[in-house]
């Protein structure tokens, strides 16, 4: 008997253009004509700023740069998207370009629901992130259905420059909220592996663990799809065979050019299926231990991909082709620990790059871990896990990865 047929809704990301390769930066003003983007306030990374980048902005787009703001700190807390969005409007910014990794690019979109909505004080944001409580009591409130343009040139390979989602902490509570809408996606993207070389090896790395948590979250969750399937395997075979070379080769430009391509693969659907356990856990392990998103990517995702085994085996075994592992013939509980010990192995071997792979070497604490994992359980990605979690299961998962 055959199997019943596929049923969906696939909605594309509202990016109008993505140009990608060495150099790409040049094309700045090329790209802001294209888009209609008037007067552009940056926000960018505070190290990139002061190795120069502010030059090399205004030369590509002239009088169009309304002026830059590197004073975003990690995690995109309230304050500082407050202080961007007062600068801009200072500015008299028409567009927004974010320069740097995920820190300044869901900035620049929580500048720009500020400047659609409105926005003056930290407070006013709460009226527009979404609210989940586990299982499925979702408030998701509207935001505002047209923004400023957004230009987005990554330097790392976390992909926010790819969706309409972002994150915002705040710092009261050391809670990260998510605010989504459709207008909030970049309109156009430049990935310039050239610029990407300024990245340090530590950054990079874990970003790129992130990258890979995305392809893998995508592909395992209860609301995947046939294109997130596609493009996740290849992402996994980029980043599985590039990922570490692009950070240690004698001639890193093509492999890091290349990661760029891998990490956009992995994303790019991602709006459409959610994301994971893996996501929502790291979400709030980096709001309360000050982490970076692909350090938690490194810690929990093995972890997680063990406790979703039992009811996404099949699944799992999508991954093993693209990270080359051989599991013919092998019963499937076999075949799928193997692939994920050889994806476990993948991302501890980037240690040696200053990505830890355990809580406790990350920096946690014990006593803060309940508080986390209560806020787990608030967090929308965990909506799209495919295997119910509990406290309880969320108290031994952070066992094991202690």
């Amino acid at each position: 008997m055959s199997a019943d047929p596929l049923t969906g809704r696939f909605a594309y990301p509202r990016t109008a253009e993505v140009v990608y390769g060495p150099g790409s930066l040049a094309q700045l003003g090329e790209v802001a004509e294209r888009i209609g983007a008037g007067r552009v306030f940056a926000i960018a990374s505070a190290t990139l700023v002061a190795e120069g980048l502010e030059d090399e902005l205004r030369a590509a787009l002239g009088d169009r740069l309304a002026g830059v703001f590197s004073g975003v700190r990690q995690h995109v807390p309230r304050e500082s998207v407050i202080e961007a969005a007062g600068a801009a409007r200072e500015a008299g910014a028409e567009a927004l370009l974010s320069v740097g990794g995920g820190t300044p690019i869901d900035c620049a979109k929580a500048v720009d629901l500020c400047l659609a909505a409105g926005i003056e004080d930290a407070a006013a944001l709460d009226d527009f992130h979404i609210r989940f409580t586990y299982p499925d009591k979702l408030e998701a409130p509207t935001l505002p259905d047209s923004a400023p343009p957004h230009i987005a040139v990554p330097t790392t390979l976390s992909g926010s420059e790819h969706t309409d989602l972002f994150g915002v902490t705040d710092r009261s509570r050391n809670e990260k909220d998510l605010y989504r809408g459709p207008a909030f996606a970049p309109r156009a993207v430049i990935l310039d592996g050239e610029l990407a070389l300024r990245t340090p090896a530590d950054l990079w790395a874990a970003s790129g663990v992130r990258a890979l948590d995305h392809a893998v979250e995508g592909t395992l969750s209860a609301r995947h799809v046939p294109i997130m399937d596609a493009l996740g395997a290849e992402a996994l075979r980029i980043l599985g065979r590039r990922l570490a070379e692009s950070v240690d080769a004698a001639e890193p430009l093509a492999p890091r050019s290349e990661c760029l391509l891998g990490a956009w693969l992995a994303i790019y659907a991602l709006t459409n299926v959610g994301a994971g356990l893996s996501h929502a856990i790291g979400h709030q392990l980096a709001a309360e231990f000050d982490l970076m998103h692909g350090v938690t990517s490194a810690v929990m995702l093995p972890h997680v991909l063990r406790f979703n085994a039992p009811v996404v085996g099949e699944r799992i075994l999508r991954l093993a082709e693209p990270l080359g592992v051989d599991v013919e013939g092998l019963p499937e509980d076999e075949a799928c620990a193997r692939t994920i010990d050889a994806l476990a192995a993948l991302i501890h071997d980037l240690e040696r790059f200053g990505v830890p792979h355990s809580l406790s070497a990350a920096g946690a604490t014990r006593p803060e871990l309940e508080l986390v994992a209560d806020r787990v359980l608030h967090d929308f990605g965990v909506q799209a896990n495919p295997r119910p979690v509990g406290a309880d299961d969320l108290a031994r998962l952070f066992d094991a990865a202690w």
